[in-house]
């Protein structure tokens, strides 16, 4: 895959818990959870909108080689996200997922802790 192509990967993927962790039925399952939960939840959310942005901005050029070192992490993250996404009410399995994508894309752009 091109360092292109990993990135878009990447985005849709990031997107996607975004909008996950956004919707109806995710705020409602985050409501049964416990307060450090629902902390680390909207940790998670910042993170996830601060990496899309950081990557959006980032010059393909400067992230080229970062991109392609860690593709293969960058596609098991990116499965890992899509499988938990599939089922929201499994909030710490979602939060695990996300952080596991947002520690590699870490690795390739400067990201919040």
């Amino acid at each position: 895959m091109s360092a292109s192509e990993i990135r878009k990967e990447t985005l849709k993927q990031l997107r996607a818990a975004r909008t996950g962790m956004m919707s109806v039925e995710w705020m409602l399952a985050l409501e049964k959870a416990d307060e450090e939960t629902q902390l680390q939840a909207a940790k998670e959310l910042l993170r996830v909108h601060h990496a899309i942005q950081k990557l959006e901005n980032a010059e393909l050029a400067d992230i080229r080689d970062k991109l392609l070192e860690n593709e293969a992490a960058l596609a098991q993250g990116a499965d890992q996200l899509e499988s938990a996404l599939e089922n929201l009410v499994q909030v710490k399995a979602v939060l695990k997922a996300v952080a596991g994508l947002l520690v590699t894309a870490a690795r390739i752009v400067a990201l919040i802790a």
